[in-house]
């Protein structure tokens, strides 16, 4: 599970860098920037809302003392930030899309030593991107409500909530990363997803290392989805080899 991790994104930065793609970090960053950015503050928004409605709901029955008012916006604002970096993940692979096709041939070339793909169209190839995101970004807000309803559970539900909800979140990244190869490789979106639920825990790892890479400061924002991308792509070779 880590050695296809490590060996999926060492292979990312040989690409990128030695064999000179870096250029591929170029293009999305703009829009991965207010991507982030716009959905930051859609999270902090909702959070607000969903607070003051339940804090609302509570006052009837309670007076809620106002730093523990405080708690419930963090609270909510930290389990919204999954479902938006996971919606952040599936709307930049979109972005990457017309970029993805050189890639892949570039990391076949260096996985495997040649590479048999043919070009598509720019609508081909961001056609599957967009349902993807639609599938992450839908199963990633029912992981979170599902998630929220376990943690009204008193000291249980908040410790199954955490454990389930954030390699669920994980995998839900970087799915979207993995899929392209697939797809181009002749899988439908049913048999891609149950490939990659097989590797449930290898890709939530890989997804994992994305967000490390992504917490840099400044220098992640960029550079991590273009990583997660060209390790995404190495990790989809692996598994179709076996």
């Amino acid at each position: 599970m880590i050695g296809r991790t490590v060996y999926s994104y060492s292979k990312a930065h040989e690409i990128l860098w030695k064999h000179g793609h870096w250029k591929f970090m170029l293009a999305p960053i703009g829009l991965s920037v207010v991507l982030f950015v716009v959905l930051v503050g859609a999270c902090f928004g909702l959070s607000s809302l969903v607070s003051d409605w339940i804090q609302g709901l509570i006052s009837n029955w309670y007076d809620l003392p106002e730093w523990l008012e405080y708690i419930w916006l963090v609270l909510f604002f930290a389990l919204g930030l999954g479902t938006c970096y996971v919606a952040f993940r599936a709307l930049v692979i979109v972005c990457y899309g017309p970029f993805l096709e050189q890639l892949s041939i570039e990391a076949e070339k260096v996985v495997k030593g040649d590479s048999h793909e043919v070009p598509r169209s720019i609508p081909e190839m961001i056609k599957r991107p967009l349902l993807m995101a639609f599938v992450t970004i839908s199963f990633s807000l029912l992981a979170l409500i599902v998630g929220f309803l376990f943690g009204l559970i008193p000291l249980v539900g908040a410790v199954i909530s955490a454990v389930c909800l954030f390699p669920t979140q994980m995998f839900l990244s970087a799915i979207g990363f993995v899929d392209p190869y697939l797809d181009r490789s002749g899988l439908s979106a049913g048999a891609s997803f149950r490939l990659m639920r097989k590797n449930f825990f290898s890709i939530a790892m890989l997804g994992i290392v994305g967000l490390l890479i992504t917490l840099i400061p400044v220098i992640g924002w960029f550079v991590g989805p273009t990583y997660s991308a060209a390790a995404g792509i190495v990790f989809a070779i692996l598994i179709t080899k076996e």
